[in-house]
């Protein structure tokens, strides 16, 4: 067995742990679980009741779930491991330590009303550590998975030739959450809850950045731009090579601007981009139509830049 399966298999374990506690909780409390335990807490104190069993078999369905997300992780290999069983892990160990927590403080305080969380609030927030080590654990990829030859003009361009390439990358989702964002900032004014309208544009603003993106490439290198507004240049300068990727927005961390142990990456929707390795090492992707043609001049920019 190679280290890689290992370090997944430990992943996956990370997650099934939880759920085996939570089980095992639940099989040796037998007769002694109270009919209603807190669901929800402010702070140490329960601020929210519910019932012990329908919240059992929730608890029980989100942490199958999530079992089930880490063997499939597990058993395809997926190089997006370091993104997917971290979250697998936190979420058993958080939804199990809720519900063991809630029976176990009611028990000890005789009702649910009079139960005090105290310290053991600890254990919940543990799972952040438990979701580290997972991370810490899980295998990488560091980098991308470039598709077919270095792209390249032809005939390639010469010195004395000027030439730039523009493309824009639509995203259906920041459209809409861009959408949803305004209505409900023009809602929040109408129905007279002001205050919340200029936390609503802010998200309406940060979504519509990435409803479309446009990638230019020319002399300077690689330009993103969005109403017309530039936001993020790499200079020709600092890049070392253009390539074409199928880029998953599970492998870079999400949609948006994301970072991942793959590097830095905008990622507007799935599907083909440009993947940029740079003279430090890393590497910037972003998702765009006919990437071949602007990673084909950025390649021959590159060119004509060393041979000057």
């Amino acid at each position: 067995m190679t280290t890689t399966r290992i370090r997944l298999g430990v992943g996956a374990a990370a997650t099934v742990l939880p759920l085996l506690a939570l089980v095992v909780a639940r099989i040796g409390w037998g007769a002694e679980v109270p009919p209603v335990i807190p669901q929800h807490w402010s702070g140490t104190q329960p601020d929210g009741l519910g019932n012990t069993t329908t919240y059992f078999w929730i608890a029980l369905a989100v942490c199958c779930v999530a079992a089930v997300v880490a063997g499939l992780v597990v058993a395809r290999d997926r190089s997006d491991a370091a993104l997917w069983l971290p979250i697998t892990a936190l979420t058993t160990w958080t939804v199990s330590s809720a519900w063991i927590l809630g029976v176990a403080l009611t028990v000890r305080a005789g009702s649910p009303a009079a139960a005090t969380m105290g310290a053991w609030i600890v254990i919940p927030l543990l799972g952040l550590a438990w979701g580290a080590a997972v991370f810490a654990i899980a295998p990488k990829a560091t980098r991308a998975r470039l598709s077919g030859p270095t792209p390249t003009l032809s005939p390639p361009l010469t010195p004395s030739e000027r030439a730039s390439w523009t493309a824009y990358a639509r995203g259906p989702w920041a459209a809409a959450l861009t959408l949803l964002m305004t209505a409900a900032a023009i809602g929040s004014l109408l129905m007279g809850v002001w205050w919340l309208a200029p936390l609503f544009l802010i998200l309406a603003v940060a979504s519509g950045v990435f409803a479309s993106v446009g990638v230019h490439v020319d002399r300077a290198g690689l330009t993103l731009s969005s109403w017309n507004v530039r936001w993020r240049r790499i200079p020709l300068d600092g890049i070392e090579s253009a390539q074409v990727a199928t880029i998953l927005p599970a492998e870079w961390g999400g949609w948006g601007y994301r970072f991942s142990p793959r590097g830095t990456a905008v990622v507007v929707r799935g599907g083909e981009g440009i993947v940029l390795t740079c003279r430090d090492g890393r590497q910037f992707a972003v998702t765009v139509p006919a990437a071949e043609q602007g990673a084909a001049l950025l390649n021959s920019l590159l060119a004509v830049r060393a041979a000057s």
